[in-house]
C-alpha cells in the first residue's frame, strides 16, 4: 500500500505541473510553427493518460473534444479554450460543494482545523468568494481566447496563476485568524 501512495504522489505532481504550463507549451509551440493539429493529438493523448491517473473524467472529456476539434479543424481556438474548461471546473466544484459541506470546510478539516459554527459560516462564505472568483477567472480567460497568443498565454500562463495564489494566501492568513487550528 505505502509503495503504492509513493508512486502515484510524483505523477500527480507531474501532472498539475503539466496543467500549470499548458499555456506556455501552446504558446511557444505555435510561435515554432508546430502544427495545431499535432498540438491537438499530444492533448489528446496526454489526457487519455491522465484520465488513468484522475477521476475527473468531464474535464477529462472536455480536453478531449477540444483537442479532437483542434485536430479536425487545425484551429488553436480549441486549444486555447482548454483553460476556460479548467476554470469552470474549478469554479463548478466551488458551487457544488455548497450543497453539502462546502469545499473550504473539508479543506479545514482535513487539516485538523477545529469547525465551531462561526468557522463552518465563514468557510460557506470563503467557498462562495472562490466559486466567485473562479467564474470571473473563466469569464477573463474566455475574453483572451480571441485576443493575441501573447495576451492569452499572458494572462493564462501567469497572471491567472498569480492572482489564485493571491487569494489562496490572503483566505489562509484570514483563516488562520477565523479558525483556531488544533493540530
Amino acid at each position: 500500500m505505502q509503495l503504492k501512495k509513493l508512486s502515484i504522489r510524483p505523477i500527480k505532481i507531474l501532472w498539475a505541473l503539466l496543467a500549470v504550463a499548458y499555456p506556455i507549451a501552446v504558446f511557444v509551440a505555435l510561435r515554432h510553427d508546430f502544427s495545431v493539429r499535432i498540438l491537438g493529438f499530444v492533448l489528446v493523448c496526454v489526457i487519455l493518460i491522465a484520465l488513468t491517473q484522475h477521476k475527473n473524467i468531464w474535464l477529462g472529456i472536455c480536453g478531449i473534444i477540444l483537442g479532437s476539434l483542434s485536430l479536425i479543424s487545425d484551429k488553436e481556438v480549441f486549444l486555447k479554450l482548454y483553460p476556460v474548461f479548467m476554470n469552470a471546473a474549478v469554479c463548478v466544484t466551488f458551487l457544488i460543494s455548497l450543497r453539502t459541506v462546502p469545499l473550504i470546510q473539508r479543506i479545514a478539516e482535513k487539516m485538523k482545523y477545529k469547525m465551531d459554527d462561526y468557522a463552518k459560516l465563514y468557510a460557506r462564505r470563503v467557498t462562495i468568494a472562490w466559486a466567485i472568483f473562479m467564474g470571473i477567472n473563466t469569464i477573463i480567460s474566455l475574453g483572451t481566447v480571441f485576443m493575441s497568443d501573447w495576451v492569452w498565454t499572458l494572462y493564462n500562463g501567469l497572471v491567472s496563476y498569480c492572482l489564485i495564489g493571491s487569494m489562496f494566501i490572503m483566505e489562509y492568513v484570514i483563516r488562520k485568524g477565523v479558525i483556531n487550528a488544533n493540530k
